[in-house]
């Protein structure tokens, strides 16, 4: 028999607590564990963890959830991973140990029982292994008592946070079987594993697909589907000996800038860390931003994306430094590398880089398109105005001309007396929605005020009305939006014909800029 060993902890660089996550209607962990109870090889279960308290939450919810169906261990050490799987191996009494990493959730029991089966044959062999890559993420089976070879072996570092990658790197120390895999095993077509909000989104969405043809979500059903969407190829798999790239994003929200520089961040945020192996922070600007500016280590990369006013004081604070990257604004072009993701100009200029195949927008706009059922009535008409409700006489009318047929999206920097006049008015309000997109997906129109919402409304596959008459700023954008097919312009002429933004080829143009000019 076999015991089982989670290994899980709630401090993910990428994507804290993820193994309380959900993939369908289960967590990570429910899958895993689901799986093991069903196993008739598997005796025990154990859930191998750092110190008590950072990992509380993840007990608690087991506990509550299988109540005396697992055992607990945990480590002070909360990088020493091979030292913690060792001194758990003591306390095992069967022969034979599977550690699994918890954020794998497509376990095949088949082939744990092809393991088993193969090195039970083998007594002389400690470990089963192939060299080749499989589809399986995240399972490796051993006998219990041959780990503690492992640990002797793994004084440095790199072994100590990487359970079993000196098996890898150094085979010969150890009695390794070779593992015959069957043909279905051998087609590595995608990751199964969690490591960001892409590898969520991408198992969902297979999650989806095989409950609409109802089968099961498992490893050899997601193997037959055909024309899979890969949300996550573009994911980073980083290598135990990679050095950590420090990316600081600075940015604002408030009432009077509103939220698009601040959800800009957030999106660029996920895709670097999703993309590259680094540390990337989002600094939001107040008064003790200099401070913190002077903090920064020289060779960390530096990204800017506030309004022109705040982007002007804070220049001479980053002047220092050899890598900064000003978003959605000139200044300094010489200095600093620019990018504009919708700026149109027919020549190239140095050190200015735009274009709408450079938007940067939300990863998770790709999932919804590929997911999205509307189960609710349809909005006849939908008002986008921005995080801090600005309103011009042109949008002002357009409101009180269409009050019974429309909707307007409220965001979290309204005044609470803004609010309370649009519900005396008997306007009808949705208020900070969550998930924003669905309102969008679920909308017949869409009016909006020109901003990131506008884009991510071409990204969802509509075509949004946009305001006009007032914003002299943004005049030339928009126009050129309207001639292109991507938007219509508020009482002119409507253009059926819909044109959308490519967001997956917009990330890779960006990716190409970003490692040629800050990462080699």
């Amino acid at each position: 028999m076999i015991t089982a060993v989670i290994n899980a902890r709630t401090k993910s660089e990428r994507l804290p607590e993820k193994h309380l996550l959900k993939i369908g209607n289960k967590s990570l962990f429910e899958h895993v564990i689901d799986q093991l109870l069903f196993s008739k090889i598997v005796s025990q279960i154990y859930l191998a963890t750092g110190p008590k308290k950072n990992n509380y939450k993840y007990v608690n919810f087991l506990k509550k959830k299988y109540p005396n169906k697992i055992r607990y261990f945990h480590h002070n050490d909360e990088s020493d991973v091979t030292k913690r799987i060792h001194l758990l191996s003591k306390k095992i009494s069967t022969k034979y140990t599977l550690l699994i990493s918890g954020d794998c959730p497509l376990l095949d029991l088949d082939f744990i029982r092809r393991l088993y089966n193969a090195l039970k044959s083998n007594p002389s062999y400690d470990f089963i292994r192939t060299k080749k890559v499989l589809i399986h993420e995240g399972i490796e089976l051993f006998k219990t008592s041959a780990w503690k070879k492992v640990f002797i072996n793994s004084s440095k570092k790199i072994f100590k946070e990487n359970p079993g990658y000196i098996l890898k790197l150094q085979p010969k120390k150890f009695n390794i079987l070779k593992y015959k895999h069957l043909a279905y095993e051998n087609q590595k077509k995608f990751r199964i594993s969690v490591d960001t909000q892409s590898d969520i989104e991408f198992l969902n969405y297979l999650y989806l697909r095989l409950k609409k043809n109802r089968k099961k979500f498992c490893l050899k059903n997601i193997l037959q589907l055909k024309k899979v969407n890969i949300l996550n190829d573009h994911v980073w798999q980083r290598k135990p000996d990679e050095k950590k790239i420090n990316i600081k994003i600075i940015t604002n929200k408030n009432y009077k800038v509103g939220l698009g520089n601040f959800k800009r961040a957030q999106f660029l945020r996920r895709e670097l860390s999703e993309r590259y192996y680094c540390s990337t922070e989002i600094c939001t600007l107040n008064k003790n931003i200099r401070k913190k500016i002077s903090n920064f280590q020289l060779k960390d990369i530096i990204i800017i994306d506030l309004n022109k006013n705040d982007l002007k004081k804070l220049v001479p604070a980053v002047s220092k430094f050899k890598k900064v990257l000003i978003v959605d604004n000139f200044v300094n072009k010489i200095k600093f590398k620019t990018l504009i993701p919708n700026h149109i100009t027919p020549k190239p200029e140095k050190n200015i880089y735009g274009g709408l195949n450079y938007l940067i927008l939300d990863r998770k706009i790709d999932y919804t398109n590929l997911t999205y059922e509307n189960k609710s009535k349809k909005i006849k008409k939908l008002l986008i105005i921005g995080g801090s409700f600005s309103v011009d006489p042109e949008i002002n009318e357009f409101m009180n001309f269409n009050k019974k047929s429309l909707r307007i999206i409220v965001g979290p920097f309204v005044k609470k007396s803004t609010i309370k006049r649009l519900i005396n008015d008997k306007f009808k309000l949705i208020l900070n929605p969550t998930d924003i997109y669905s309102y969008i997906k679920s909308s017949k129109q869409i009016f909006s005020r020109f901003g990131v919402s506008v884009f991510e409304c071409i990204g969802l596959k509509k075509k949004p009305i946009v305001f006009l008459k007032y914003n002299l700023k943004d005049n030339k954008i928009i126009n050129t939006l309207y001639k292109k097919n991507y938007i219509n312009i508020y009482k002119k002429k409507k253009i059926k014909i819909k044109k959308n933004i490519n967001i997956q080829k917009c990330y890779l143009n960006f990716n190409k800029f970003f490692k040629k000019n800050f990462i080699e």
